[in-house]
């Protein structure tokens, strides 16, 4: 089943100083199907941040339109759960406090949501972390924490905007690995925008490339890798690299022409 439908999405600015309008997504259109894992890269200020935003609700689009699970989005709704770059937790929350606000938003019982909350906790590896606050944590483990927030909630879509693009490279690794693994066991359907190629082949199933800014879908890369997946087993197979490079050339002509654009 199709869990997402972008169509001729387009989104329009007005330059605040200038009074000018600014295309920034031109006509976007992309599908993702359940349980699927879609990453999205793009040259540098292409909008896909902005189809991000759109899907989840926080921005509407100037035409086009959006539909998860066959609803179409006017707002933020509870099918989409988005997990941050900068986290977004809430601070006076124990770890658990914030898994489990979504799920009582929801009406579910204390008994209940404490036992799902508990069990995120443990799939992201923060059992015996419950009691403690954001603040307590390190930036990976307060990453952990927002993915496990999402999961917990079971959307028909998770929305995950560059969340690992502020830690460390080696906390990174471990990260994705510990995604990659989270998506195998639950099959949850992941719309992932990353600036980073490598990030995006290792997680995904398909990429979409976006073109330079009023951006539109350059190519829609399957990635042919098997899983499950780790960074030893991904980095030895003959198709990573060959991904990699083919998806690297597709964002420098993308970046080349955005160049050739800004002269002109």
């Amino acid at each position: 089943m199709t869990a997402l439908v972008i169509e001729h999405l387009e989104k329009t600015y007005t330059d605040a100083y200038t009074g000018d309008e600014v295309v920034a997504i031109g006509d976007v259109s992309f599908s993702v199907s359940e349980g699927e894992f879609v990453s999205v890269l793009g040259p540098s200020g292409c909008g896909k941040t902005t189809v991000l935003n759109t899907v989840a609700g926080f921005v509407r689009p100037t035409s086009g339109t959006v539909s998860v699970a066959g609803n179409q989005v006017s707002g933020p709704g509870p099918d989409r759960g988005v997990v941050f770059q900068n986290h977004a937790l809430f601070p006076w929350k124990t770890v658990l406090g914030n898994v489990v606000f979504g799920l009582r938003m929801k009406g579910m019982g204390r008994a209940e949501r404490e036992a799902r909350g508990r069990e995120y906790l443990s799939l992201v590896g923060l059992e015996g972390f419950e009691r403690r606050y954001p603040h307590e944590l390190s930036g990976g483990m307060r990453q952990r924490l927002g993915v496990a927030r999402v999961l917990a909630t079971e959307p028909a879509v998770m929305l995950m905007d560059e969340p690992f693009a502020s830690i460390d490279a080696q906390t990174r690794r471990r990260l994705q690995e510990d995604l990659t693994r989270i998506f195998e066991e639950r099959r949850p359907t992941v719309f992932f925008v990353t600036h980073d190629i490598d990030e995006a082949v290792f997680l995904s199933d398909r990429i979409v490339v976006l073109s330079g800014r009023p951006s539109s879908v350059r190519e829609i890369v399957e990635v042919d890798l098997p899983r499950p997946r780790t960074w030893a087993s991904a980095v030895d197979h003959p198709g990573f690299r060959a991904t990699v490079a083919h998806v690297n050339g597709l964002l420098a002509e993308g970046e080349a022409e955005g160049t050739a654009a800004d002269v002109e």
